[in-house]
């Protein structure tokens, strides 16, 4: 799996620091649709969700031995998509406008994505916005039972990602007394014996978001660790940062 396409494992659900569920909660029958609609109270905690137009999201990673890199994502309503991964010289960006996408690696170049890669970077993307919408992400989700996760009783959620994005299912672990995502478990689409398999932890709220401050992630051997450095909402985003470089558009 191409370094873009690993940070599907560093899917950010927001979950509240402390219970704010419905008293009572507890005494009926918990279903998937219960389990995603107390999640999504959770994230906005200070009715700021409907007012985010755009986003800059900024992580500090450790990919495996490599050195540090900085993973930045932009994200404007109606305009685009721009993930950026720099380590070291390196530096790989994928974006798309509407239904264009491109790709710049420094070992590359330019090219432009297939609408496969497109629907990958718009998933990616809608994991990681501050205004995530459950009932949108995925087409649908099942409660199969619960588990223990470092002696923590989770429910364990299998949620099917619309077939337009023609990914398998994910699985993620959710703490019953505080919502919080423990652990997520998701097939790997370029080695289907390694399975990406990501840890969440020190929740807090940034800017009246409710996000973890820190992931990792395992894919086989290798461990990638995620550290949250900022988040700006309706953050100033130039229109021209989603759209296809001169190079490409000039030969299409």
């Amino acid at each position: 799996m191409r370094k873009l396409l690993l940070l599907t494992a560093a899917v950010t659900l927001f979950l509240s620091a402390g219970c704010n569920c419905p008293c009572g909660l507890f005494t009926k029958k918990e279903n998937a649709d219960d389990v995603f609609a107390n999640m999504q109270k959770a994230i906005d905690v200070s009715g700021k969700q409907k007012t985010i137009k755009s986003a800059l999201i900024v992580y500090d990673t450790h990919l495996g031995k490599k050195e540090q890199s900085k993973i930045t994502l932009k994200v404007k309503d109606k305009i685009g998509i721009r993930l950026e991964i720099r380590s070291g010289k390196s530096l790989a960006v994928r974006a798309c406008s509407d239904k264009k996408g491109w790709e710049y690696t420094t070992a590359k170049g330019l090219r432009m994505l297939n609408a496969k890669e497109i629907r990958e970077l718009k998933l990616e993307a809608s994991y990681l916005s501050p205004n995530i919408k459950f009932d949108r992400l995925f087409a649908s989700a099942k409660l199969d039972g619960s588990q223990k996760i470092n002696g923590v009783d989770n429910w364990k959620l299998i949620c099917y990602p619309y077939a337009k994005f023609k990914l398998s299912s994910i699985t993620m672990f959710v703490d019953k007394k505080t919502y919080l995502v423990s652990k997520s478990i998701e097939a790997n689409s370029k080695n289907q014996d390694e399975d990406i398999i990501t840890y969440y932890g020190d929740y807090e709220e940034y800017n009246g978001i409710v996000m973890p401050f820190m992931m990792v992630a395992q894919v086989g051997s290798r461990i990638l660790e995620f550290k949250l450095i900022s988040a700006d909402w309706n953050a100033e985003i130039a229109d021209s940062e989603f759209a296809v470089p001169e190079a490409l558009g000039k030969s299409k």
